[in-house]
Protein backbone atom coordinates (compact mmCIF):
# COMPACT_ATOMS: atom_id res chain seq x y z
CA UNK A 1 0.00 0.00 0.00
CA UNK A 2 1.35 3.91 -1.11
CA UNK A 3 1.27 6.18 1.88
CA UNK A 4 -0.45 9.28 1.33
CA UNK A 5 1.16 12.14 0.11
CA UNK A 6 2.09 15.20 2.48
CA UNK A 7 2.45 18.70 1.51
CA UNK A 8 4.40 20.50 4.23
CA UNK A 9 3.46 24.21 5.25
CA UNK A 10 5.61 26.93 5.36
CA UNK A 11 5.79 28.71 8.71
CA UNK A 12 6.72 32.25 7.33
CA UNK A 13 3.21 31.87 5.22
CA UNK A 14 1.12 31.28 8.15
CA UNK A 15 2.83 33.40 10.87
CA UNK A 16 1.62 36.11 7.79
CA UNK A 17 -1.39 35.38 7.47
CA UNK A 18 -2.35 35.52 11.74
CA UNK A 19 -0.50 39.07 11.50
CA UNK A 20 -2.89 39.95 8.72
CA UNK A 21 -5.96 38.65 10.92
CA UNK A 22 -4.38 40.61 13.92
CA UNK A 23 -4.09 43.66 11.65
CA UNK A 24 -7.65 43.80 10.41
CA UNK A 25 -8.78 42.68 13.81
CA UNK A 26 -7.37 45.83 15.35
CA UNK A 27 -8.16 48.32 12.65
CA UNK A 28 -12.47 47.11 13.42
CA UNK A 29 -11.64 47.90 16.86
CA UNK A 30 -10.17 51.07 16.74
CA UNK A 31 -12.96 52.50 14.17
CA UNK A 32 -15.66 50.97 17.23
CA UNK A 33 -13.90 53.47 19.48
CA UNK A 34 -13.78 56.61 17.27
CA UNK A 35 -16.07 59.55 18.21
CA UNK A 36 -19.80 59.59 16.99
CA UNK A 37 -19.84 62.79 14.55
CA UNK A 38 -20.90 66.29 16.44
CA UNK A 39 -24.52 66.17 16.72
CA UNK A 40 -26.12 70.00 14.84
CA UNK A 41 -28.11 72.22 16.72
CA UNK A 42 -29.40 75.65 16.29
CA UNK A 43 -29.27 77.85 19.35
CA UNK A 44 -31.14 80.81 20.50
CA UNK A 45 -30.24 83.54 23.08
CA UNK A 46 -32.52 84.73 26.22
CA UNK A 47 -34.88 88.05 24.47
CA UNK A 48 -36.11 90.54 27.20
CA UNK A 49 -39.25 92.45 26.58
CA UNK A 50 -42.07 93.95 28.61
CA UNK A 51 -44.08 90.88 29.93
CA UNK A 52 -47.21 91.23 32.38
CA UNK A 53 -47.98 88.21 34.39
CA UNK A 54 -52.11 87.45 34.72
CA UNK A 55 -53.56 84.73 37.21
CA UNK A 56 -56.92 83.56 37.02
CA UNK A 57 -59.68 83.70 39.90
CA UNK A 58 -62.76 82.10 39.92
CA UNK A 59 -65.76 84.77 39.72
CA UNK A 60 -69.52 84.47 39.91
CA UNK A 61 -71.72 86.71 37.14
CA UNK A 62 -74.15 88.71 39.00
CA UNK A 63 -76.45 91.62 37.77
CA UNK A 64 -74.74 95.58 38.08
CA UNK A 65 -78.45 96.06 39.39
CA UNK A 66 -81.61 94.23 40.41
CA UNK A 67 -85.21 96.28 40.15
CA UNK A 68 -88.25 93.89 42.23
CA UNK A 69 -91.10 95.84 40.90
CA UNK A 70 -93.45 96.29 43.91
CA UNK A 71 -96.67 98.31 43.33
CA UNK A 72 -96.96 101.19 45.35
CA UNK A 73 -100.70 101.55 45.52
CA UNK A 74 -103.45 98.24 45.76
CA UNK A 75 -105.85 97.84 42.93
CA UNK A 76 -106.93 95.16 40.41
CA UNK A 77 -104.00 94.73 37.58
CA UNK A 78 -105.63 95.97 34.15
CA UNK A 79 -102.29 95.10 32.14
CA UNK A 80 -98.86 93.65 31.79
CA UNK A 81 -96.72 95.43 28.67
CA UNK A 82 -93.91 93.74 28.31
CA UNK A 83 -92.65 89.91 26.83
CA UNK A 84 -90.85 87.69 29.74
CA UNK A 85 -87.50 87.83 29.05
CA UNK A 86 -87.09 90.58 26.61
CA UNK A 87 -84.54 93.94 27.18
CA UNK A 88 -87.36 96.82 28.67
CA UNK A 89 -85.47 100.63 28.97
CA UNK A 90 -86.04 102.70 32.10
CA UNK A 91 -89.31 104.36 31.98
CA UNK A 92 -90.70 101.78 29.80
CA UNK A 93 -94.25 101.06 30.67
CA UNK A 94 -94.81 97.60 32.47
CA UNK A 95 -98.12 97.29 34.24
CA UNK A 96 -101.03 98.91 34.74
CA UNK A 97 -103.66 99.31 37.39
CA UNK A 98 -107.74 99.84 37.42
CA UNK A 99 -107.38 103.87 37.71
CA UNK A 100 -110.89 104.10 38.14
CA UNK A 101 -110.30 104.76 41.97
CA UNK A 102 -107.79 106.79 42.34
CA UNK A 103 -109.06 109.18 39.89
CA UNK A 104 -112.86 109.13 41.90
CA UNK A 105 -109.92 109.96 44.71
CA UNK A 106 -108.68 112.97 42.43
CA UNK A 107 -111.68 114.26 41.93
CA UNK A 108 -112.84 114.48 45.20
CA UNK A 109 -109.80 116.05 46.60
CA UNK A 110 -109.94 118.81 43.79
CA UNK A 111 -113.77 119.01 44.57
CA UNK A 112 -112.77 119.39 48.45
CA UNK A 113 -110.54 122.39 47.76
CA UNK A 114 -113.03 124.66 45.36
CA UNK A 115 -115.21 124.12 48.53
CA UNK A 116 -112.51 125.05 51.62
CA UNK A 117 -111.61 128.08 49.34
CA UNK A 118 -114.89 129.08 49.67
CA UNK A 119 -115.10 129.23 53.05
CA UNK A 120 -111.49 131.02 53.33
CA UNK A 121 -112.85 133.66 51.24
CA UNK A 122 -116.07 133.80 52.86
CA UNK A 123 -113.90 134.63 56.00
CA UNK A 124 -111.99 136.78 54.41
CA UNK A 125 -114.13 138.84 53.91
CA UNK A 126 -115.43 139.17 57.10
CA UNK A 127 -112.17 139.54 58.90
CA UNK A 128 -112.16 142.97 56.36
CA UNK A 129 -115.57 143.81 57.39
CA UNK A 130 -114.76 143.73 61.00
CA UNK A 131 -111.98 145.04 61.08
CA UNK A 132 -113.35 149.16 61.05
CA UNK A 133 -116.08 148.43 63.49
CA UNK A 134 -113.43 146.74 66.14
CA UNK A 135 -111.62 150.18 66.05
CA UNK A 136 -115.27 152.27 66.73
CA UNK A 137 -116.12 149.67 69.15
CA UNK A 138 -119.12 148.57 67.27
CA UNK A 139 -117.71 144.91 67.28
CA UNK A 140 -115.53 143.44 70.64
CA UNK A 141 -112.00 143.02 70.22
CA UNK A 142 -112.69 139.03 71.01
CA UNK A 143 -115.08 138.60 68.46
CA UNK A 144 -112.58 140.00 65.56
CA UNK A 145 -110.03 138.04 67.23
CA UNK A 146 -112.86 135.04 66.42
CA UNK A 147 -113.03 135.73 62.98
CA UNK A 148 -109.01 136.31 62.35
CA UNK A 149 -108.49 132.69 63.68
CA UNK A 150 -111.84 131.27 61.33
CA UNK A 151 -110.24 132.69 58.24
CA UNK A 152 -106.81 132.10 58.88
CA UNK A 153 -107.70 128.29 60.11
CA UNK A 154 -110.17 128.13 56.37
CA UNK A 155 -106.46 129.00 54.46
CA UNK A 156 -104.62 126.35 56.03
CA UNK A 157 -107.40 123.83 55.17
CA UNK A 158 -106.80 124.68 51.39
CA UNK A 159 -103.44 124.03 51.56
CA UNK A 160 -104.04 121.14 53.08
CA UNK A 161 -106.64 119.89 50.77
CA UNK A 162 -104.22 121.02 48.15
CA UNK A 163 -101.48 118.43 49.61
CA UNK A 164 -104.47 115.83 49.48
CA UNK A 165 -105.11 116.71 45.23
CA UNK A 166 -101.15 115.98 44.83
CA UNK A 167 -101.29 112.73 47.21
CA UNK A 168 -104.67 111.82 44.54
CA UNK A 169 -102.11 112.71 41.49
CA UNK A 170 -99.69 110.61 42.66
CA UNK A 171 -101.53 107.34 43.73
CA UNK A 172 -103.30 107.45 40.26
CA UNK A 173 -99.26 107.64 38.61
CA UNK A 174 -98.78 104.72 40.75
CA UNK A 175 -101.33 103.20 38.85
CA UNK A 176 -99.19 103.36 36.04
CA UNK A 177 -96.08 101.01 36.57
CA UNK A 178 -92.46 101.50 34.58
CA UNK A 179 -89.10 99.95 34.65
CA UNK A 180 -86.46 101.97 36.86
CA UNK A 181 -83.69 100.79 35.34
CA UNK A 182 -82.88 99.30 32.10
CA UNK A 183 -82.36 95.59 31.91
CA UNK A 184 -83.53 92.34 30.81
CA UNK A 185 -86.77 91.55 32.66
CA UNK A 186 -88.22 88.72 34.09
CA UNK A 187 -91.73 86.64 33.92
CA UNK A 188 -94.60 87.99 35.35
CA UNK A 189 -95.66 87.03 38.35
CA UNK A 190 -99.26 87.80 38.85
CA UNK A 191 -101.65 87.81 35.49
CA UNK A 192 -103.85 91.09 34.38
CA UNK A 193 -107.29 90.79 36.51
CA UNK A 194 -105.59 89.96 39.99
CA UNK A 195 -105.69 91.94 42.67
CA UNK A 196 -102.15 93.59 43.85
CA UNK A 197 -101.33 94.75 47.27
CA UNK A 198 -99.06 98.09 47.58
CA UNK A 199 -95.68 97.78 48.81
CA UNK A 200 -96.59 93.60 49.04
CA UNK A 201 -97.05 91.85 46.25
CA UNK A 202 -93.94 91.19 43.65
CA UNK A 203 -94.69 91.64 40.30
CA UNK A 204 -91.06 90.73 38.29
CA UNK A 205 -87.61 91.32 38.55
CA UNK A 206 -85.31 93.24 36.44
CA UNK A 207 -81.53 92.35 35.83
CA UNK A 208 -78.92 94.61 34.66
CA UNK A 209 -76.71 92.55 32.58
CA UNK A 210 -75.05 95.56 30.15
CA UNK A 211 -72.93 96.31 31.84
CA UNK A 212 -72.51 93.57 34.16
CA UNK A 213 -71.02 92.94 37.84
CA UNK A 214 -68.13 89.69 37.98
CA UNK A 215 -67.79 89.23 42.00
CA UNK A 216 -64.45 87.03 43.35
CA UNK A 217 -61.79 87.35 45.30
CA UNK A 218 -57.97 87.16 45.75
CA UNK A 219 -55.73 86.38 48.43
CA UNK A 220 -54.81 88.98 50.59
CA UNK A 221 -50.89 88.58 49.19
CA UNK A 222 -52.45 90.51 46.00
CA UNK A 223 -54.43 93.35 47.78
CA UNK A 224 -51.81 95.66 46.49
CA UNK A 225 -51.73 94.22 42.98
CA UNK A 226 -55.44 94.67 43.04
CA UNK A 227 -55.70 98.23 44.17
CA UNK A 228 -53.09 98.63 41.40
CA UNK A 229 -54.99 97.05 38.70
CA UNK A 230 -57.91 99.14 40.20
CA UNK A 231 -56.35 102.37 40.04
CA UNK A 232 -54.64 101.67 36.17
CA UNK A 233 -58.07 100.87 35.01
CA UNK A 234 -56.36 97.69 33.61
CA UNK A 235 -58.42 95.58 31.44
CA UNK A 236 -59.14 92.17 32.75
CA UNK A 237 -59.45 89.39 30.22
CA UNK A 238 -62.42 87.22 31.34
CA UNK A 239 -62.44 83.66 30.10
CA UNK A 240 -65.19 80.73 30.06
CA UNK A 241 -64.39 78.48 32.77
CA UNK A 242 -64.81 75.52 30.68
CA UNK A 243 -63.17 76.06 27.32
CA UNK A 244 -60.96 78.93 28.75
CA UNK A 245 -61.57 81.16 25.90
CA UNK A 246 -61.90 84.68 26.26
CA UNK A 247 -65.26 86.26 26.19
CA UNK A 248 -64.86 89.64 27.57
CA UNK A 249 -62.70 92.48 29.01
CA UNK A 250 -63.79 93.64 32.21
CA UNK A 251 -62.57 96.73 34.63
CA UNK A 252 -62.00 96.18 38.33
CA UNK A 253 -64.35 98.75 39.86
CA UNK A 254 -64.44 97.67 43.98
CA UNK A 255 -61.84 96.74 46.03
CA UNK A 256 -63.39 95.32 49.90
CA UNK A 257 -62.17 97.47 52.70
CA UNK A 258 -61.58 94.38 54.37
CA UNK A 259 -59.51 91.10 54.39
CA UNK A 260 -61.76 88.11 55.26
CA UNK A 261 -60.62 86.89 58.68
CA UNK A 262 -61.65 83.04 57.82
CA UNK A 263 -60.28 83.18 54.45
CA UNK A 264 -57.33 85.69 54.16
CA UNK A 265 -59.07 86.91 51.13
CA UNK A 266 -60.17 90.23 49.80
CA UNK A 267 -63.58 90.27 47.81
CA UNK A 268 -63.26 92.26 44.07
CA UNK A 269 -65.70 93.27 41.65
CA UNK A 270 -65.25 93.75 38.24
CA UNK A 271 -67.77 95.36 35.83
CA UNK A 272 -67.53 93.94 31.88
CA UNK A 273 -69.65 95.74 28.86
CA UNK A 274 -70.90 92.35 28.12
CA UNK A 275 -71.97 93.82 24.60
CA UNK A 276 -72.46 90.29 23.40
CA UNK A 277 -74.35 88.80 25.88
CA UNK A 278 -71.98 86.45 26.66
CA UNK A 279 -72.18 86.72 30.31
CA UNK A 280 -75.35 85.48 31.98
CA UNK A 281 -75.68 86.33 35.97
CA UNK A 282 -74.86 83.15 37.91
CA UNK A 283 -72.55 82.06 35.35
CA UNK A 284 -69.04 81.00 36.15
CA UNK A 285 -65.96 82.63 34.72
CA UNK A 286 -62.25 83.10 35.35
CA UNK A 287 -61.09 86.63 35.82
CA UNK A 288 -57.54 87.24 34.42
CA UNK A 289 -55.51 89.88 37.19
CA UNK A 290 -52.49 91.49 36.41
CA UNK A 291 -49.88 90.58 39.70
CA UNK A 292 -46.88 91.04 38.30
CA UNK A 293 -44.90 93.72 35.37
CA UNK A 294 -41.02 93.54 34.21
CA UNK A 295 -40.24 96.33 31.70
CA UNK A 296 -37.47 93.55 30.93
CA UNK A 297 -38.62 90.32 31.47
CA UNK A 298 -35.77 87.19 30.20
CA UNK A 299 -38.01 85.49 27.48
CA UNK A 300 -37.15 81.88 26.45
CA UNK A 301 -39.42 79.79 24.24
CA UNK A 302 -41.07 77.19 26.07
CA UNK A 303 -39.96 73.85 24.33
CA UNK A 304 -36.29 75.28 25.03
CA UNK A 305 -37.18 74.17 29.06
CA UNK A 306 -36.32 70.73 30.20
CA UNK A 307 -37.65 69.27 33.49
CA UNK A 308 -35.08 66.87 35.66
CA UNK A 309 -35.29 65.55 39.09
CA UNK A 310 -33.50 68.53 40.23
CA UNK A 311 -36.25 70.89 38.80
CA UNK A 312 -35.87 72.79 35.19
CA UNK A 313 -32.88 73.25 32.65
CA UNK A 314 -31.98 74.24 29.54
CA UNK A 315 -28.91 72.70 27.35
CA UNK A 316 -26.28 75.38 26.60
CA UNK A 317 -23.19 75.27 24.64
CA UNK A 318 -19.83 75.68 25.88
CA UNK A 319 -16.69 74.46 23.98
CA UNK A 320 -18.38 72.87 21.63
CA UNK A 321 -20.23 70.40 23.84
CA UNK A 322 -23.64 70.48 25.65
CA UNK A 323 -23.94 71.35 29.18
CA UNK A 324 -26.98 71.75 31.51
CA UNK A 325 -28.04 75.10 33.28
CA UNK A 326 -30.62 75.17 35.70
CA UNK A 327 -33.21 77.88 35.37
CA UNK A 328 -36.11 79.10 37.49
CA UNK A 329 -39.04 79.43 35.35
CA UNK A 330 -40.98 82.65 37.14
CA UNK A 331 -44.58 81.61 34.72
CA UNK A 332 -45.14 80.64 30.89
CA UNK A 333 -47.13 82.49 28.77
CA UNK A 334 -48.51 80.58 25.35
CA UNK A 335 -44.98 79.81 23.91
CA UNK A 336 -42.69 81.67 26.07
CA UNK A 337 -41.51 81.42 29.68
CA UNK A 338 -39.88 84.06 31.57
CA UNK A 339 -37.22 82.98 33.08
CA UNK A 340 -34.49 83.70 36.27
CA UNK A 341 -30.48 82.45 35.90
CA UNK A 342 -29.57 82.78 32.55
CA UNK A 343 -27.34 85.24 31.00
CA UNK A 344 -28.72 87.33 27.71
CA UNK A 345 -24.96 85.91 26.03
CA UNK A 346 -25.58 82.53 26.76
CA UNK A 347 -26.28 80.58 23.15
CA UNK A 348 -29.16 77.91 24.47
CA UNK A 349 -29.84 74.77 22.06
CA UNK A 350 -33.37 74.85 20.43
CA UNK A 351 -34.82 73.31 19.49
CA UNK A 352 -33.75 70.43 21.73
CA UNK A 353 -33.07 67.44 19.75
CA UNK A 354 -33.43 64.23 20.83
CA UNK A 355 -30.45 62.96 20.84
CA UNK A 356 -28.44 65.34 22.98
CA UNK A 357 -27.10 64.57 26.26
CA UNK A 358 -24.68 66.26 28.45
CA UNK A 359 -21.26 66.40 27.07
CA UNK A 360 -22.52 65.81 23.43
CA UNK A 361 -19.96 67.46 20.83
CA UNK A 362 -22.04 70.45 19.54
CA UNK A 363 -22.05 71.30 15.91
CA UNK A 364 -23.97 75.04 15.58
CA UNK A 365 -26.08 75.71 12.60
CA UNK A 366 -27.45 78.22 11.11
CA UNK A 367 -30.75 79.17 12.55
CA UNK A 368 -34.01 78.48 10.41
CA UNK A 369 -35.98 81.08 9.42
CA UNK A 370 -38.81 80.03 11.97
CA UNK A 371 -36.73 79.74 14.77
CA UNK A 372 -35.11 82.65 14.38
CA UNK A 373 -38.26 84.40 14.38
CA UNK A 374 -39.13 82.92 17.46
CA UNK A 375 -36.04 84.04 19.38
CA UNK A 376 -36.74 87.89 17.93
CA UNK A 377 -38.06 89.76 21.03
CA UNK A 378 -41.84 90.54 20.03
CA UNK A 379 -44.16 93.66 21.34
CA UNK A 380 -45.93 92.29 24.91
CA UNK A 381 -48.65 90.24 24.48
CA UNK A 382 -51.67 90.53 26.06
CA UNK A 383 -54.09 88.09 27.20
Amino acid sequence: MSSPLHFPVRRPLALALLGLAGLLLAGCQNKAKQAPPALAVQTVMVQTRPMTHYEGFLGTVTPLQTAQIIPQTSGMLSGVHFLPGSVVQKGQLLFTINPDQARAAQAQAQAKVAADLATASYNRKLVEQDRPLVAKDFITRQSYDQAVSQADAATAQVQADRAAVQQAALNLSYTRITAPISGRIGQAQVKAGNLVVANQTVLTTINQIQPIAINFSVPQNLLDAARAAQGAAAPLPVLDESSQHQIDRAQLIFVDNTVGAGTGTVALQASAANAQLALWPGQYVLVQMPVQHLTAAPILPVGAIQQGPKGAYVYVVAAGKAETRPVDVLWEESSSAVVQGLSTATPIIYPVPTRVYPGARIKVAPAAGKTRKHAQAAPEAQP
